[in-house]
């Protein structure tokens, strides 16, 4: 998969942002959050996996891009206990 198969749509289909990291949960091994940079802004959001929808599109937001800022904007700092994954450089 190369780098910009990780490019995230918004529900309309557009380019909304870049997966920057994956976080794992380090007892399961499965994806808890992602860190997506929102082009317009450059913010770094961390959103839930499950707020994702992965299909033959592509990786779509399975929420409203003002839910994803407003929930997800922090550092992209890993949050405790977690194993950070670097899957694209910016």
């Amino acid at each position: 998969m190369g780098t910009d198969s990780w490019i995230v749509n918004n529900r309309e289909g557009e380019e909304w942002g870049l997966i920057k990291r994956l976080i794992l949960d380090s007892a399961t091994r499965q994806i808890n959050y992602v860190d997506v940079v929102v082009i317009h802004t450059g913010h770094v959001a961390r959103i839930p996996w499950d707020n994702f929808e992965i299909g033959n599109e592509g990786i779509t937001l399975g929420m409203s891009e003002a839910q994803a800022v407003a929930n997800g904007l922090r550092s992209s700092e890993a949050v405790g206990g977690e194993v950070v994954s670097q899957v694209v450089s910016m």
